[in-house]
């Protein structure tokens, strides 16, 4: 009687659980079909502006289109029909006047005159002034990562001023991971996913997919956990930094997608650009590293996307 009662309540218990497995699955194709339109209409956004000459617009949403179907197995699947040509023109965009380009191309050449510790400083005072940013965006769903990077800022505060504990370093390695996982979901990629900038407008996590963003600095902050698991005073021996990343702190796609007109004009853009090139300076210098966190400490009360 036992085993009859344990049977018959635990083929209930499966056919329920089959239920709620097939609403997912259901929940889950919807919202990666409606992941496929959004992509769609990035796309002929994106080829709309580039008509009308506004190429800093058209990258905006090509670059859209092409993360969404480049990170999503079912849009990748149904959008066939766009990506070649969306791939296309991302091409020849990254080859005009753009002021990512411009930038990206002075930030190259300067950073081959820096040794690689200062390289990596330069990047970390950049990270520094995200810090702001990323928890105004870790309250969205499935965005609480973003505001972990206080503990991060913390740990690389301390690793320049002595070595890494083994649990800092096993903290640092597994944020990478989850940081880069993050970079991947649905929830970097929800426009809804947004919070109020305090000026009428709106700062959504995918702003932070411009220029390979997002990839870029999970791959400046990957090369910097390794540099400070193995003792930042070595870091001249670590891989080269990542420093493409520097000239993304700009965070354009914001501006792009919430301001009209040329967006070189705005005083946000002029001064965050200004704040990377005396962090050039600072780091031509060669401060110690007590100056270092100091000009970290401060850049990480820093609203970036505010008028100063």
């Amino acid at each position: 009687m036992a085993g009859f009662l344990k049977n018959l309540f635990g083929g209930r218990a499966e056919k329920e659980s089959e239920a709620v497995r097939q609403e997912k699955q259901e929940a889950a194709w919807e919202e990666k079909t409606e992941l496929t339109e959004t992509a769609e209409i990035c796309y002929r956004r994106g080829k709309e502006y580039q008509r009308k000459g506004d190429l800093e617009r058209a990258r905006l949403y090509l670059e859209r289109a092409s993360t969404l179907y480049s990170n999503f197995d079912q849009v990748f699947d149904e959008s066939e029909v766009l990506m070649e040509d969306c791939d296309e023109q991302i091409g020849t965009l990254e080859e005009e006047d753009l002021l990512y380009n411009e930038l990206l191309e002075q930030v190259t050449e300067k950073a081959e005159e820096l040794s690689n510790c200062q390289n990596y400083i330069w990047g970390l005072l950049g990270v520094a002034r995200l810090q702001t940013v990323f928890e105004r965006l870790s309250v969205c769903p499935g965005c609480g990562i973003l505001g972990e990077l206080r503990r991060v800022l913390d740990l690389f505060c301390q690793g320049l001023v002595r070595n890494l504990t083994e649990e800092e370093r096993e903290y640092l390695q597994d944020f990478i991971t989850r940081f880069y996982d993050f970079g991947d979901s649905e929830s970097f990629a929800d426009t809804a996913n947004q919070v109020d900038t305090g000026d009428n407008q709106a700062l959504q996590v995918f702003d932070m997919n411009g220029n390979s963003m997002f990839t870029c600095m999970h791959i400046f902050l990957d090369k910097c956990i390794y540099a400070f698991c193995g003792g930042f005073e070595n870091v001249e021996n670590a891989e080269p930094a990542e420093t493409d990343f520097i000239a993304c702190t700009l965070m354009e796609d914001y501006y792009l997608r919430t301001c009209e007109g040329d967006i070189r004009d705005l005083p946000q853009i002029r001064e965050e650009t200004s704040r990377i090139w005396s962090d050039c300076e600072f780091v031509q210098a060669e401060p110690d590293m007590q100056a270092v966190v100091e000009r970290m400490d401060g850049y990480r009360k820093l609203d970036i996307l505010s008028r100063s």
